[in-house]
């Protein structure tokens, strides 16, 4: 269970996203938005197990574009949550987590 737990632990920019919005917004918050990241992978790995050829075919031809409002969005998010300032609740629980570690 401990290396199942390990290897689906999130990693990278959405992983940072759900813990971010688990510490700001509360647990909820971070629960849906890792629903959502779930139901994307969930989407793109039905268009792979399933050979969607039409939705695959689709994706291919628009790549170009998917990634630049993908980047442009991820960028976005970036540079607001770096400049964002953190509520009280959050930068207590940070503060805290700091101390004790």
């Amino acid at each position: 269970m401990v290396i199942g737990f390990s290897i689906a632990a999130p990693v990278g920019p959405i992983g940072v996203l759900c813990i971010r919005r688990s510490l700001a917004d509360g647990v909820g918050m971070g629960f849906v938005s890792g629903l959502g990241a779930a139901t994307a992978d969930a989407a793109y790995g039905g268009v792979a197990a399933f050979g969607l050829t039409a939705i695959s075919g689709f994706l291919l031809r628009q790549q170009f574009w998917l990634a630049l409002i993908g980047g442009i969005f991820l960028c976005c998010l970036g540079v607001r949550t770096f400049f964002g300032k953190p509520d009280g609740q959050a930068a207590q629980a940070q503060a805290n987590n700091l101390f004790t570690a």
